[in-house]
């Protein structure tokens, strides 16, 4: 959701310190949603700026594009073998390949197997549609609208995205991290597919780590509902936000707890008897934990809280924007 300022809101009186690595979280392609957060290997994937020690996640990368990819934390050595079946992957090394991203949009799974013990990590490698095919803010009839010429302050994270992820019955179930799909992202606007997003790595990242703290605490969660996830820039100005909204660049979602009952309304989480901003407190304070313990500044970000309407209940607005912003609207 749009923010009204960036003047720090507190939930709680301290936070946990300490520093985490920036783990990006993988999961298995077209798994239900009781897959565990604890989906972890005996080794991770370096991909650029991302390392990864999960079993499945989401890349996302423009025709042509290449990704050098980099074993690394496999202390006792171990043998890798890269599995391609479009044949884009070539070795560089013994645990080092490069991925070149096919002119074609589209899905493109390569698995990484470490041989000795039979792990495998698997890559959803989706090249985008390049934003030049848009016509008049329309992409293959899919109403995307216009995005600011301008990136907001300046910031590398608000400039138009190059390219789209296309979006089809065939790919909307496919894992993008462990316990979220493609799907869950889609901009809530009406139309037919094919349908388009954008989603940032960084946002899987925090929204894993968010689920992990929610169960470790005791909560029962098969995922987070998405309340709001990419919007088009056309969608988001239609529902009255601000031009700069991270939704529109794939790198926010506005989340909530729907296991018990599964009623598309926020569960009592702080086990008060009730379901209102105070559950929406209550996970606010995990999103501030896993923010405030790393040290990347692509998980630096902004934290809303929202209190509940007759239409929706509460929920919390989480995003990796780069910098840090408060704000509440009970």
């Amino acid at each position: 959701m749009t923010k009204p300022s960036e003047r720090p809101v507190k939930w709680v009186a301290a936070l946990i310190g300490g520093r985490i690595l920036l783990l990006v979280s993988l999961s298995l392609l077209l798994l239900p949603h009781t897959a565990l957060a604890g989906d972890r290997l005996s080794f991770a994937l370096r991909m650029g700026e991302v390392l990864n020690p999960w079993s499945v996640f989401g890349v996302y990368l423009m025709p042509g594009q290449r990704l050098e990819l980099t074993v690394v934390g496999s202390a006792d050595g171990g043998r890798f073998v890269a599995s391609d079946p479009h044949g884009n992957t070539r070795a560089l090394g013994r645990t080092k390949w490069e991925w070149r991203a096919p002119h074609t949009p589209g899905l493109y799974p390569v698995h990484i197997t470490r041989l000795d013990t039979q792990e495998v990590m698997t890559l959803n490698l989706f090249v985008k549609v390049p934003r030049q095919q848009k016509r008049q803010g329309v992409l293959n009839g899919y109403r995307i609208g216009e995005y600011p010429r301008q990136p907001y302050r300046g910031l590398t994270a608000y400039r138009p995205p190059p390219g789209f992820v296309e979006v089809t019955p065939e790919t909307e179930n496919v894992r993008v991290s462990p316990n979220f799909t493609l799907g869950q992202f889609v901009s809530k606007q009406d139309g037919d597919y094919p349908r388009y997003l954008v989603l940032r790595e960084p946002l899987l990242l925090m929204l894993e780590e968010i689920l992990r703290e929610v169960r470790a605490a005791g909560v029962q969660a098969d995922t987070l509902a998405i309340l709001s996830g990419y919007r088009t820039p056309w969608y988001n100005a239609s529902i009255g936000n601000g031009p700069n909204s991270r939704h529109i660049y794939g790198g926010a979602a506005d989340i909530y707890i729907d296991q018990n009952p599964r009623d598309g309304r926020m569960d009592d989480v702080n086990g008060d008897g009730r379901r209102d901003l105070h559950d929406a407190h209550w996970l606010a304070e995990i999103a501030e934990r896993v923010q405030s313990r790393n040290t990347v500044a692509d998980l630096t970000g902004g934290i809303g809280v929202y209190g509940p309407r007759p239409h929706r209940g509460p929920f919390v607005h989480v995003d990796a924007r780069g910098f840090e912003a408060r704000w509440e609207f009970p």
